[in-house]
């Protein structure tokens, strides 16, 4: 069985979108759909009452995309556990090809597909693991000035062809399939990324214990890209990002450059401001 998990904050207009294409591709006794309400205090009793299949959590406070995945995860029933954002547009039954994708490779243990924007354009959704390097620009908002240097080309894959499949680093959280014996063996997402870089975490993970991870061409959906983030400030998106990129950074580079992070933060929060000024992001 697959099982899907969407965690909502203030995203039901989205929600009740993702879940009608969903069900025009699948069939609703074949998959285990749940939503995690994450304190968003969104009225869902349509989405009750519309698609009664879908298990409805609700978490008691807003725990943060990777703890309301948690959650989810914690009562799912699938094979194949499959994170969906709730601005997912289904256009094929993409669950059904992902599993299938994945089955024919034990190896492969978390699998991404070809998200398009919703004007049907290739959306980027695809990276490589990120180094203290590429993250130092990002912070210092450098590719605003030079978005062509090198090192965030590397890191953003500025060269990989997605009319190709292959194995990548990590794929976008958006649409993000794990074999359940990848949670056996390496846990749950990392719940101290409250927004951002959880995914990436987990694929980094992941691959040090030794699985694939499979970004496939020929299956797609649409993806707003978005929706729980338009409701938040620029600057508080911004300080979640900081804060997520030095836990990424200390768990996975060393406690020395998560402290380096740490010091440099006032500058990172003036850049963050000046950016916000010229180019919101």
């Amino acid at each position: 069985m697959i099982s899907t998990i969407t965690v909502n904050y203030k995203t039901a207009d989205y929600l009740e979108r993702m879940l009608e294409s969903l069900f025009a591709h699948h069939t609703r006794g074949e998959l285990d759909v749940i939503v995690v309400e994450n304190a968003s205090g969104d009225d869902l009793s349509r989405v009750e009452e519309r698609f009664p299949s879908v298990r409805l959590i609700r978490s008691e406070g807003n725990r943060g995309f990777a703890g309301g995945c948690n959650l989810g995860i914690a009562n799912a029933y699938g094979d194949f556990i499959v994170l969906l954002n709730p601005d997912i547009v289904f256009t094929s039954p993409a669950l059904y090809e992902i599993r299938e994708a994945m089955v024919r490779d034990p190896r492969v243990g978390i699998g991404g597909i070809s998200l398009k924007n919703l004007d049907g354009s290739q959306q980027k959704c695809v990276w490589r693991f990120p180094t203290p390097t590429d993250q130092l620009f990002l912070l210092l908002k450098i590719p605003h000035l030079f978005p062509r240097m090198a090192s965030i080309a590397r890191w953003r894959m500025d060269d990989f062809d997605y009319t190709q499949s292959a194995d990548v680093n990590q794929v976008m959280g958006a649409f993000f399939c794990i074999k359940r014996e990848v949670l056996e063996q390496i846990g749950a997402l990392d719940e101290g990324f409250f927004m951002w870089y959880e995914e990436v975490d987990f694929c980094k993970r992941a691959n040090t214990a030794g699985w694939r991870v499979r970004y496939v061409a020929h299956i797609s959906a649409k993806h707003k890209k978005g929706s729980s983030f338009d409701r938040v400030s620029t600057l508080k998106k911004q300080a979640f990002l900081r804060r997520s990129i030095r836990h990424y950074l200390r768990k996975h580079h060393g406690k020395a450059i998560g402290t380096l992070f740490w010091l440099l933060e006032p500058v990172f929060v003036l850049c963050a401001f000046v950016a916000s000024l010229i180019k919101p992001i």
